[in-house]
């Protein structure tokens, strides 16, 4: 919005010729001091004409218009006079202002004066000016930021007592095109008040911007911009500076929501990643969100947050197109510790009294006595002093010392509590040897991954380490293996019922899948593994899976937990 068309009429303050009671010697607020008091008009000047002439009877001789001169968001003002010394010491002048807040309050923080100038000599003419706006731009003398609803301008002087100075006439003049790079295609964060310092809450100025913005490009420049809640905005933005948020706060951007976007705004991969999730997520949110094609390094997990305790399993949510490449370093170390723990048959999924509880992960895989093949810690409770288990233990001792391995995952859904109809779509993760793939959420239901790629994960391809699983889909997936060992090579494990492997591709030297849970259904796979009868899929639960259609070649299916090889009709097995 420009000034100078919309209310031009109301910038320019009267001739002091014409209304001398329209200037206070105050801050122009009502009330005020007269400028009669300290000034009187002079006539026949010979720079001037008519003109103002005021005697320095105080330390700050100030001028202030009464007038409430409004400062829309996003314009710009430029307050300038022209004056001289006539008589006394030499005094400085600078441009002063009253920013005027809701119900006339001043506005906290703002600068209310401009620059100072010294007069150089009696009779020389000068001019002061000062530039006031919302935005820290280059140039702009007097920040007042949003708060800020209009000014009462004028100038002060300053210096010794008793010099004389004359002023022609005090101007405002709407200046807000010089600090537009472009007027038509965006709007800059900085001309509604945003600071980008890092400290100060600039999410309002965000949400002034895209409410201005008519179709129009949302600027962030360079800085770092902290939204403190929850914003939202509908127009395209680009960014050139970074935001910072807390992780309880989303930010959501309508009109480009990708991952180049929220790698742009939050300046990296993985707050990129983690940000675009964590709005994709919300009920508000747009529901697909898209990686952008490319290829998104990481040189450690993701750890996936949501700023809301759970998902809104009313809406079905979408990451797709894009692939998810393990860096080989420290971040993808499996973190190996003991524990030992109590244990009764009346709680089987339940180990208490462990002393070092801090030490055990949730999603660490678990091994030792009587511990089932795939079982995972589901949580911990510090306080309690309690481990709970995806499966429970075996009948034995009330003493258990086990072992907690936790592997680093490309994408760890595990610190959420429940994630819910989540699919993830043409994504490639390529765990290079040195990082596995997903790790579900404790509990949640509909997962899907469609036509995606799991190559060389390091342990797991996908870990299912509570009823996360429930209802999973994988459709037209490749499991691919790189590891030439079978020890302990698992792709999936699935430990909830309505679980659904469709027209998927399973290579290597692993188990594909170990199900604990009913009613699965497996159709149309092909799973490869080593010469010999290789185990590829173990159905804990028995018949109450439908496996047909599918090919086994150079590996078994295993049912029940008496590993009973089984060759079920309807399946190609070679």
């Amino acid at each position: 919005m420009n000034k100078a068309i919309t209310d031009g009429a109301h910038l320019m303050p009267p001739p002091f010729a014409r209304a001398l009671s329209a200037y206070s010697s105050g801050d122009g607020t009502p009330g005020s001091a007269d400028i009669e008091g300290s000034g009187r008009l002079v006539t026949g000047d010979g720079d001037f004409g008519t003109c103002l002439e005021i005697t320095k009877t105080d330390g700050t001789q100030s001028l202030r218009y009464k007038g409430e001169t409004p400062l829309l968001p996003g314009c710009y003002l430029r307050i300038s006079a022209r004056i001289k010394a006539v008589s006394g010491p030499l005094p400085a002048v600078r441009i002063g202002g009253f920013a005027g807040g809701a119900e006339g309050a001043p506005v906290p923080g703002a600068q209310t004066t401009g620059p100072s100038l010294r007069l150089p000599a009696p009779g020389v003419v000068v001019e002061v000016s000062a530039i006031v706006g919302a935005g820290l731009r280059i140039g702009v003398d007097m920040i007042w930021g949003r708060a800020a609803l209009y000014g009462h301008f004028g100038l002060d002087v300053t210096g010794p007592k008793g010099s004389v100075v004359r002023i022609e006439s005090l101007v405002i003049e709407d200046v807000t095109s010089s600090f537009l790079r472009d007027l038509v295609a965006a709007v800059d964060v900085r001309d509604f008040g945003a600071l980008g310092d890092g400290e100060t809450d600039d999410a309002a100025a965000f949400e002034a911007a895209d409410a201005a913005a008519f179709g129009r490009t949302i600027l962030v420049p360079r800085g770092q911009f902290y939204l403190g809640r929850d914003v939202m905005l509908d127009a395209p933005v680009c960014f050139q500076g970074r935001v910072l948020m807390p992780d309880s706060a989303t930010l959501q951007l309508k009109r480009n929501f990708d991952f180049p976007t929220y790698r742009a705004a939050f300046g990296g991969d993985v707050m990129g990643l983690r940000k675009g999730f964590q709005a994709l997520m919300q009920a508000e949110g747009q529901h697909s969100f898209d990686l952008g094609g490319g290829e998104i390094e990481l040189h450690e997990p993701l750890m996936l947050k949501m700023a809301q305790p759970k998902s809104d399993s009313r809406y079905r949510k979408t990451v797709h197109n894009g692939q998810l490449t393990a860096v080989d370093g420290p971040g993808w170390e499996v973190d190996t510790t003991m524990a030992e723990g109590q244990w009764t048959a009346e709680h089987p999924t339940l180990l208490t009294a462990v002393a070092n509880v801090e030490e055990v992960a949730v999603g660490a895989h678990v091994s030792g006595p009587d511990v089932h093949r795939e079982t995972y810690v589901r949580a911990t409770d510090t306080a309690a002093g309690t481990v709970t288990l995806s499966m429970p233990l075996a009948t034995g001792s009330a003493k258990r010392r086990l072992r907690f391995s936790r592997s680093a995952y490309l994408l760890d859904f595990s610190g959420i509590a429940a994630l819910n109809n989540l699919t993830l779509s043409n994504v490639q993760l390529q765990g290079n040897g040195v990082a596995s793939g997903v790790m579900l959420a404790p509990e949640g239901t509909g997962m899907r991954l469609q036509d995606c790629t799991i190559q060389g994960a390091k342990n797991r391809a996908l870990t299912s380490i509570g009823s996360g699983c429930a209802h999973l889909v994988l459709d037209r997936c490749d499991v691919l293996s790189t590891r030439t060992e079978e020890n302990d090579a698992v792709a999936i494990n699935l430990n909830a019922e309505g679980v659904r492997l469709l027209n998927c591709h399973a290579h290597g030297p692993h188990l594909f899948a170990h199900i604990a849970g009913q009613g699965a259904l497996i159709t149309g796979t092909h799973m490869q593994g080593a010469a010999g009868e290789t185990p590829a899929v173990i159905l804990t639960e028995g018949g109450t899976a439908c496996v047909v259609g599918n090919h086994f070649q150079n590996c078994t299916l295993i049912v029940g937990n008496e590993a009973t090889l089984s060759t079920p009709p309807g399946n190609l097995f070679s």
